[in-house]
């Protein structure tokens, strides 16, 4: 609502969100921080997608061969079926081919993937392709950012996509058009359909449409990047939980005191593993950079050391807690008490042996 000479620059053109809207790199800023939040709450990363021979195959009416005419392809385009694979753009004199399997990997990618549509194309071709590919708009939405959108002639940029750039994943057949993004991307094996498409390219060979052929949906090119983008998807999470995971209990340095049945080799007990999953670091002796000392009685020699030395005394569920709630847990709300009678030392070491053998 700020009037636009009061923002810390002039502003950023977002068209394709909204007509007119312009925004500043605060709120750039803060829009971006907010939708990784988001994104990383839900489990998302997000994808760029490229239209033209990365999605779709699309020609000129002008350009359809002799031969894709005797074979009838405006015909089979003209046929009013909207889970066919072949369209006729009819105000823009064109015919349009959707790639074998991309209705599926659109499917199973927005379980993974916030997904923006990115192209060179016109606005009004991006638009009409988006309606082909996402009928019900439950995909894309108004993230379709086409050639009027860019900020650089001839080049796709990350700073028209209003989410962190390091969870990005670009899918173009295009190299050069992403000169500062070229980490994030994933080159795709071109999709030629059309034989307008293959002559484009220097290809003096009959085309798809010519052969009445076509890419194999179940082990062609987007199938094999769904199964790209799953392994992408599973290693960046599984990435991201172990490092949250190792913070909660990052610079604690505990001594465990009679906590383990003495026969068994501390290093192998659930809690010990517990701790170090939540970046802990584990000892089996004190010395003067130990923090915590986990016991179950105040008795120990350990526990006895800890009060000397004002390190921390604590109970082994606090570990526990922290675990469960994914944050350092108040020690003060874990205290090793005083035993009153042989009955409640027994509980205490029944309960932090549950703990030691991963019952809870």
């Amino acid at each position: 609502g700020k009037r636009q000479d009061e923002e810390d620059v002039p502003g950023v053109a977002f068209g394709y969100v909204h007509k007119g809207l312009r925004l500043g790199t605060t709120e750039i800023d803060r829009l971006r921080g907010s939708d990784l939040k988001n994104l990383l709450r839900e489990k998302k990363l997000i994808l760029i997608l490229d239209l033209d021979h990365t999605l779709i195959n699309s020609t000129k009416l002008h350009d359809i061969s002799a031969a894709e005419n005797n074979l009838g392809i405006q015909i089979a385009a003209s046929k009013d079926d909207p889970n066919g694979s072949l369209f006729t753009l009819e105000g823009m004199q064109m015919l349009t081919k959707l790639r074998p399997f991309v209705r599926k990997f659109l499917k199973e990618a927005s379980n993974m993937f916030e997904m923006y549509i990115y192209t060179m194309g016109d606005k009004a071709y991006a638009i009409e392709i988006a309606k082909l590919l996402d009928p019900r708009n439950v995909y894309f939405n108004s993230k379709v950012i086409s050639n009027s959108d860019c900020t650089q002639r001839h080049q796709k940029g990350l700073d028209m996509v209003l989410g962190a750039e390091s969870v990005a994943v670009i899918l173009d057949d295009t190299e050069y058009v992403w000169q500062k993004h070229k980490e994030n991307l994933i080159l795709m094996e071109r999709y030629h359909y059309f034989a307008s498409s293959c002559r484009q390219f220097g290809f003096s060979v009959k085309s798809l449409s010519e052969l009445m052929q076509d890419e194999r949906g179940s082990d062609g090119a987007l199938a094999t990047i769904l199964d790209v983008l799953k392994r992408i998807h599973t290693i960046f999470f599984d990435l991201v939980i172990k490092r949250v995971r190792q913070e909660v209990l990052q610079g604690c340095k505990l001594v465990f005191s009679r906590v383990f049945p003495s026969s068994s080799r501390p290093q192998d007990q659930f809690i010990w593993k517990m701790a170090e999953q939540l970046g802990a670091i584990c000892s089996a002796d004190v010395d003067s950079t130990i923090t915590h000392v986990v016991a179950v009685d105040v008795g120990t020699d350990k526990a006895r050391w800890a009060v000397k030395n004002k390190k921390i005394l604590v109970h082994p569920r606090w570990i526990e807690a922290s675990n469960f709630r994914w944050h350092r847990q108040q020690e003060e709300d874990f205290p090793v008490k005083v035993k009153k009678n042989e009955k409640d030392k027994e509980n205490d070491v029944a309960a932090a042996t549950d703990a030691a053998n991963g019952k809870v």
